[in-house]
């Protein structure tokens, strides 16, 4: 059934192509599943409310072009981002195959997504230390768990590494906030503790996960508040850390022919290193396929463009603090206290995609996640 709402999207500056876009739910939205319907009637995209919001994926708009829709009500459409719940995990499906799953078990000294499968389902981080029975796989720095948040000095204490050293913190899930899944999208809210080696508060964490129905790539949002939960936090100018960190399959490491690329043309480690960027990517040959995975940095992230932490050997990873080592300048200090009723906030997007930076659209795949298309009801 049609509505008596309007909705009227413009691509802006940048060619749209299976674009996640978000808008303010409507007066009078009606609380059924919701299509959008071109002018023309020749393409429908079904939408999906999230909280006081509507996501629908724009599916393809040129530059500079202008689109309207009416939103009509229909059938619940098929497939979807799915999630499913256990005790300690959360699988992830897209329109049926396999993505991620979160992990978060008491046993995980932080909560961390593995596998994590690009979208011709191809592993694009390590599975070390998660499975030893891979041949050919590094094996070093058993605490790069895939995809994860962690950092190396947070108050002095190490939340980056894992070792039976009493300065050695967790990250604890508390509990889930909100926990949705649809046609269009899953989005997870969850709380999360950052704690001592004595389990001493350190920082309360409200973690945002968002996975969109896109097949060219995969795509991956994710939120990261950081509060102090009692006293005030020194994050310490280290390397050793994110806040967001990936350590990618072997196979496409630097050091074995994979290639790292940044947003301003730099190539391979020495170019990419402790340069920031808004984005950096890490591509190479996984199964005898060209693929590759991209973190993201939204305008609105703590120290927007960050530095990047990223490595030969297959780490990569969005630090802004770390300045004095990337810049191998002791006077120039990345330190940030963050004290009672302050929030640190860090915003990213995983990407990931067939071939290299430029085969995967990764600067594209940047404007939307940065410069969404307006969109407006009437």
């Amino acid at each position: 059934m049609t509505t008596s709402i309007i909705l009227h999207v413009e691509a802006g500056e940048h060619d749209r192509s299976e674009c996640p876009t978000w808008l303010p739910l409507p007066p009078g939205c009606p609380d059924e599943p919701l299509w959008l319907v071109d002018e023309e009637g020749s393409t429908r995209l079904p939408v999906q409310r999230i909280g006081d919001g509507l996501v629908f994926i724009l599916d393809r708009l040129g530059r500079g072009q202008r689109r309207t829709y009416r939103f009509e009500t229909g059938p619940v459409a098929e497939g979807g981002v799915r999630l499913t719940e256990s005790k300690d995990a959360v699988g992830i499906t897209v329109d049926g195959a396999p993505f991620t799953t979160y992990r978060f078990g008491e046993d995980a000294v932080r909560p961390f997504f593995y596998p994590l499968l690009g979208p011709t389902g191809v592993a694009m981080t390590r599975n070390f230390p998660m499975r030893r029975d891979v041949p050919g796989e590094s094996t070093d720095h058993p605490h790069h768990r895939s995809l994860y948040v962690a950092f190396g000095e947070v108050n002095g204490v190490d939340v980056w590494s894992e070792s039976s050293s009493t300065n050695t913190g967790r990250i604890v899930h508390r509990g889930w906030e909100s926990f949705v899944d649809g046609p269009v999208s899953a989005d997870f809210r969850e709380r999360l503790d950052w704690v001592d080696g004595q389990g001493h508060p350190l920082l309360n964490e409200r973690r945002r996960a968002t996975i969109y129905l896109t097949r060219a790539a995969r795509l991956l949002d994710l939120e990261i508040a950081l509060t102090p939960a009692r006293l005030a936090v020194l994050f310490g100018d280290t390397k050793e850390g994110g806040p967001l960190a990936i350590r990618v399959n072997s196979a496409i490491e630097g050091k074995r022919g994979g290639l790292i690329q940044n947003a301003y043309g730099g190539r391979r480690e020495p170019e990419t290193w402790g340069k920031r960027s808004p984005w950096v990517d890490y591509s190479g040959t996984v199964n005898g396929a060209e693929a590759g995975v991209a973190i993201l940095d939204h305008p609105t992230s703590f120290r927007h463009p960050t530095y990047w932490h990223v490595r030969d050997y297959g780490l990569f990873a969005a630090n802004p603090f770390g300045i004095s080592a990337f810049t191998n300048d002791p006077s120039r200090r990345g330190d940030v206290v963050l004290v009672p009723g302050q929030t640190l906030t860090f915003r990213y997007r995983v990407c990931l995609h067939p071939g290299d930076a430029e085969v995967g659209r990764v600067a594209d795949r940047y404007h939307d996640f940065a410069h969404p298309p307006a969109a407006r009801w009437e």
